[in-house]
């Protein structure tokens, strides 16, 4: 890992100064809400220390993290949602989100991570569905971790894995397929 780059997937310590500074113990530097956020969408952990009592103020300080992302006109949070987060208190709120919230998060992320996978495959292999929106788009939705991409998306070629399939090899098998297939065919109108 090069030098003052975050550490991906990692635990990240964070600690909150009386000045209200957030000091990166990981990483050695000062950070910013905004720094914490990008390393969450990095994948990294984030545990954020009081300096003076040691007590675990992560919970507060992501709630921070939302709530600036609001005042940026992120639009994370539905005005309805939050009503409803208060009207029905606490208990109502940790229930929602400890059993039927990350219930539900799950499948929708199970389907994001396929469809990441799906268009990875397409790219390799040169089957690039325009309707799904500009290659960039994909690009930046689905690629995160640029080490194994290096920008060009016509036929797989952006691809350093050399055991990636080609459309030429899939044309072929198809072909075979359908050959076997007509075989088949033909050996069940013979009984």
């Amino acid at each position: 890992m090069l030098i003052g780059q975050p550490q991906i997937n990692d635990l990240i310590t964070i600690k909150k100064y009386s000045n209200r500074r957030l000091y990166d113990s990981t990483n050695k530097k000062y950070v910013t809400l905004e720094d914490i956020a990008a390393r969450i969408r990095e994948g990294s952990e984030i545990n954020v220390i009081d300096s003076q009592s040691g007590e675990d103020i992560t919970k507060v300080i992501l709630i921070q993290v939302i709530l600036e992302s609001e005042k940026n006109k992120e639009d994370m949070l539905p005005v309805s949602f939050l009503h409803l987060l208060i009207k029905y208190g606490n208990q109502v709120a940790k229930d929602f989100f400890e059993n039927y919230f990350l219930m539900m998060f799950q499948p929708y992320n199970h389907v994001r991570e396929n469809y990441k996978k799906n268009i990875d495959t397409w790219q390799q292999m040169g089957w690039y569905p325009e309707k799904l929106g500009s290659s960039e788009d994909v690009r930046a939705a689905n690629h995160t971790d640029n080490s194994t991409y290096d920008g060009n998306l016509k036929s797989g070629e952006g691809y350093k894995d050399s055991t990636s399939y080609r459309a030429s090899d899939v044309e072929l098998l198809m072909e075979k397929m359908r050959e076997l297939e007509k075989k088949v065919n033909s050996l069940d109108e013979d009984k």
